[in-house]
């Protein structure tokens, strides 16, 4: 695992950026997460746009299924990377795996939406959210969502791991320190790279 550890914002983003244009090649297919930590790279995808970024297929990776969330990550895809609408590719047509992934980390652990409990090998498909989860995205029990896995993003040859705060800091750690969680699994890939605001 590389690990790259960031002091401020400006700093995270050249990282994230940097790794983008260095390890992902042309015409690519590119897992993409929704969520707030990758805000800011996409927001500079928008604001720089290149004949690089316009060759990926950028592909989603998770979905809530129901319930008044229902498609909000494909709604955040459509606005965060709006330039690239005619690149992407939404789950609800999704039928094989990428070249490379971006991911974040969950608050338990999970990744997408591979909760904890899901085997390594799980490549996809409909799981119940976990308690967890459902109080972080303010959702109702049941609620369930769909998702690639571990399992699909292992296949990647090249994975960028974003995490920020002092949340993911915790999960970091126990995963690093033998836990069997999914973002443990996708950090024992042999060419991971981790970028972090914080010490582990």
């Amino acid at each position: 695992m590389r690990l790259q550890i960031c002091k401020d914002e400006s700093e995270w983003l050249d990282a994230s950026w940097d790794w983008l244009h260095s390890e992902v090649k042309t015409s690519q297919r590119l897992f993409v997460p929704a969520g707030g930590t990758p805000s800011p790279l996409f927001r500079r995808w928008s604001e720089h746009p290149s004949s690089f970024l316009h060759s990926l297929q950028l592909v989603q990776i998770d979905e809530i299924l129901h319930g008044h969330k229902s498609g909000i990550f494909r709604q955040f895809l459509e606005t965060e990377l709006a330039p690239f609408h005619s690149q992407m590719e939404f789950i609800s047509n999704a039928d094989r795996g990428a070249d490379a992934a971006i991911l974040g980390v969950g608050i338990n652990g999970h990744v997408a939406f591979h909760e904890p409990g899901l085997p390594r090998d799980f490549t996809g498909g409909c799981v119940r959210l976990s308690a967890e989860t459902l109080d972080y995205l303010h959702l109702q029990d049941p609620t369930w969502g769909v998702t690639y896995g571990v399992g699909s993003f292992l296949r990647c040859e090249r994975i960028l791991v974003l995490a920020k705060g002092e949340r993911k800091r915790r999960i970091l750690k126990l995963a690093l320190g033998g836990a069997e969680l999914p973002i443990s699994w996708i950090l024992e890939h042999p060419k991971v790279t981790l970028i972090t605001d914080f010490e582990i």
